[in-house]
């Protein structure tokens, strides 16, 4: 008797054994939740964008601060203020195209954030460096934090 008690749990077990985290993970990463939530933390969205919000790239590294002409405009150009936009913080963005161009590249074992970092005849990398791509420490724990509730959801489907 005590034998058939036991087989619902072992099958429970197999199952578990038999899980492929990396694919669980993989697939995650490919969902349109996912992608948005990791371009909102890094550019704008949350509370804690990094780019918009906190002028900062994933080292937590300010990106400095805009010039004075910048802020205000010239005769050719509009202003961070007459565009209503943050001028105590560089955020990298100002027609919205480098933004726009992030993209999320999941891949068996993580993934990888990408942009177009060509603005006019600038390169925002050379200029800023590759760690605008990427998250701080406290982005990434919300992205632990979404991959636990998602296997922990497929795991009460078993």
């Amino acid at each position: 008797m005590a034998k058939k008690f036991f087989i619902p749990l072992r099958n429970l077990l197999d199952s578990f054994m038999a899980l492929d985290v990396d694919q669980i993970a993989l697939d995650i990463a490919k969902t349109n939740a996912h992608k948005r939530l990791v371009i909102s933390l890094n550019t704008e969205g949350t509370p804690t964008s990094q780019l918009y919000e906190l002028g900062e790239d994933s080292l937590g590294k300010s990106l400095g601060d805009y010039a004075n002409t910048t802020i205000e405009g010239t005769s050719s150009f509009l202003g961070k203020k007459q565009k209503a936009q943050p001028f105590d913080r560089i955020t990298l963005k100002d027609t919205g195209g480098f933004y726009a161009s992030f993209i999320v590249k999941p891949y068996k074992g993580g993934f990888i954030i990408d942009a177009d970092a060509t603005a006019g005849d600038k390169n925002l990398f050379e200029d800023f460096g590759k760690d605008i791509l990427g998250l701080n420490d406290e982005n990434l724990q919300i992205i632990i934090n979404f991959y636990k509730d998602a296997i922990l959801k497929s795991l009460e489907q078993l």
